[in-house]
């Protein structure tokens, strides 16, 4: 079974990136290994100890962020929730995309490819010039959308919103937190399913594994997946209304005019 779903993985586009050297899920995953204190989504590597800084918001919300917590906070999967482990949702990815810090993930792949060199996103620590992770959703802020917790789920409260809230937000069960897979899908790279402007679920293009109608802007003109219809003004509108999914003001929709 294990070798059957290795060749799917090989030709299976959704994964994308993440199929490295053909490994499939065990890319990141070991089924059969995991370890107590790595336990969450049976994680195939070693989670990263050292600090980080992250992106200071303009109400000073951010700053270091201890991921050697990491370590003592996820026990084993069996225990509870990873969703109450906010954290875990950008510890995980830096367990890959910080080569400076995380090299042994790349034991797990045939070939013995260091994972996530070709984005190293974690800049041994320094992600003050990055998207803000791991900070609280700013819920009383009212250039956001305002948000409700319960059961241990985010949902957005708002109605007005056309395009639907394609992101996702993680809590501890007190607050919402931002974390990477707020916007990124690590399991799919080419598409997404998200409301369109009546509110209907409808399959669209997407890349770099964004949740929402999303493309590169190096692939927006040269790039148009073939069995979609948008014009690149199109998608310029749609990647500006994915920031809108959390970021508020309604009235600056973009409809792929001039603005």
């Amino acid at each position: 079974m294990l070798m059957a779903a290795v060749g799917v993985a090989q030709i299976d586009p959704m994964l994308g990136s993440h199929n490295v050297n053909f490994a499939g899920c065990q890319s990141c995953h070991a089924p059969h290994n995991a370890l107590p204190g790595q336990g969450a989504y049976l994680w195939a590597g070693s989670i990263p100890t050292g600090t980080y800084n992250t992106y200071i918001t303009s109400d000073n919300n951010g700053g270091p962020m201890a991921a050697g917590a990491m370590t003592t906070g996820l026990t084993n999967v069996f225990a509870g929730s990873v969703n109450n482990l906010p954290m875990a949702h950008t510890v995980l990815c830096l367990s890959c995309h910080d080569t400076a810090f995380n090299t042994s993930m790349a034991t797990n792949i045939p070939g013995s490819v260091i994972k996530g060199q070709n984005f190293n996103i974690g800049n041994g620590g320094n992600l003050t010039g990055d998207h803000p992770v791991n900070i609280q959703y700013p819920t009383a802020n009212p250039t956001y959308w305002t948000v409700s917790i319960a059961g241990g789920v985010v949902s957005f409260t708002d109605t007005t919103y056309g395009y639907g809230h394609p992101t996702r937000l993680y809590t501890d069960g007190t607050y919402a937190y931002v974390e990477c897979s707020t916007c990124h899908n690590p399991h799919n790279q080419t598409a997404t399913v998200v409301p369109n402007q009546t509110g209907v679920m409808t399959a669209v293009n997407t890349t770099h594994f964004i949740r929402g109608q999303y493309r590169a802007t190096n692939e927006i003109a040269t790039n148009l997946p073939a069995m979609s219809t948008n014009t690149a003004a199109q998608y310029t509108a749609d990647n500006a209304n994915f920031c809108m999914s959390c970021h508020s003001y309604p009235s600056a929709q973009f409809t792929g005019g001039v603005h």
